[in-house]
């Protein structure tokens, strides 16, 4: 282990290292979607993403005989610390090759700086947040990754086990496939979710429309309101600041399908949201990481031949809960997919704790398709 040297990032070159080992370890993988190498500056840079405005990190790169061969991010962020009155700490960007040695010298540099700023317990990963990308992969190896989740190598929970750290949370993805359907069972199945959906409909002045395009900061504000009422008890949750949902907007206004943004009103009150994308994965793994020279042409080429969608955002006050206006976001959704030829989706993460969702998604027939796995482990003494 003496010629493992762990660095943290000062320099230009270690942030070129830091920035290349996810390309250069993950190589050679089949469902492996390389990130645009552009968004991954930009999340990491304290000038561009909001998240730094309540939180600060520290890169780490794992040499070997000079050659890098991990990397880590610790992060603290006070804005979590705040809203759950604790003192936890996070690592996140996590890569690593199938080295013990080299997974406990990334793991002991994240503790050792997180337990200087007096923080006692470490959790992850979180990239760079848990309402972002976050768990390592555990079960669901077979399907490729979508939107903006990761697809980690199958070794890192035995690594962060074998560190300490013990499983605080599994998170849950969902998927439908009905290219496996006869018309028939699709019919009926449509048929079904508009009888729940009328029976929804006679509990109240519940309307759902489409985005107001001509008042997208009001619509945004809207969505912010409900995220963060809908969240507020879920595990790990920080409530979406203004900023953050400003920047945001430009990443909306990019990869939503209008046709598969819904807003749920209640008595003329926004009380519920439903986002869905194209899964752009299909794109990026053709584009690997880059959109210059050549990868812009592959965006524009084949952006429309996508046939697999991501829920990126449901949310819904307690009061529309109640009500179960998700039948009549997702009978919307689905209707549209059917119309657009779109027969595979996706959820994004659903908490395993968070029962309300999962018997919602179970009851409209989906499949659990991933499972990933967050850790945690009290920071120890120095």
């Amino acid at each position: 282990m003496n010629d493992i040297a762990v660095q943290p990032v000062r320099l230009e070159r270690h942030r070129r290292d830091f920035l290349q080992l996810i390309y250069t370890l993950n190589a050679g993988r089949p469902l492996f979607v390389p990130p645009l190498r552009s968004d991954q500056r930009r999340e990491l840079d304290p000038r561009r993403n909001p998240f730094y405005q309540h939180a600060e990190a520290e890169l780490f790169v794992a040499y070997r005989d000079g050659r890098p061969v991990g990397r880590i991010a610790a992060i603290e962020n006070r804005a979590h610390n705040q809203y759950w009155r604790d003192r936890v700490g996070f690592f996140g960007h996590y890569e690593s090759i199938d080295d013990l040695d080299v997974s406990h010298a990334l793991f002991r540099a994240a503790e050792t700086w997180l337990r200087d700023r007096g923080l006692d317990r470490m959790r992850g990963p979180a990239n760079p947040s848990l309402t972002t990308n976050a768990g390592f992969l555990a079960d669901g190896f077979e399907f490729p990754p979508t939107i903006p989740m990761s697809y980690s190598q199958p070794f890192y929970p035995t690594q962060a086990e074998a560190y300490g750290l013990e499983r605080a949370m599994r998170v849950l993805v969902y998927g439908w496939n009905y290219a496996n359907y006869t018309p028939q069972y699709i019919d009926r199945w449509l048929r079904r979710l508009e009888r729940l959906s009328q029976y929804v409909e006679r509990k109240g002045n519940i309307r759902v429309r489409g985005p107001r395009r001509e008042h997208i900061d009001r619509e945004l504000q809207a969505i912010r309101e409900i995220y963060n009422e809908s969240m507020r008890n879920n595990w790990g949750f920080v409530p979406l600041s203004d900023d953050e949902m400003q920047a945001s907007r430009r990443e909306l206004e990019q990869i939503i399908d209008p046709d598969m943004f819904f807003l749920a009103e209640i008595d003329g009150r926004p009380e519920a949201v439903f986002l869905a994308c194209p899964d752009y994965n299909e794109l990026l793994a053709r584009m690997n990481g880059r959109i210059f020279p050549f990868g812009w042409l592959t965006y524009l080429r084949h952006r429309r031949k996508i046939r697999k969608y991501v829920v990126y955002v449901y949310a819904t006050t307690p009061r529309a809960e109640a009500m179960g206006v998700a039948a009549l976001l997702y009978k919307s959704y689905f209707e549209n997919c059917f119309r657009k030829g779109i027969m595979d989706c996706e959820t994004s993460y659903v908490l395993e704790t968070n029962t309300p969702m999962r018997n919602s998604i179970e009851n409209l027939g989906a499949e659990l398709r991933k499972q990933y796995q967050l850790y945690e482990k009290p920071i120890g003494p120095a």
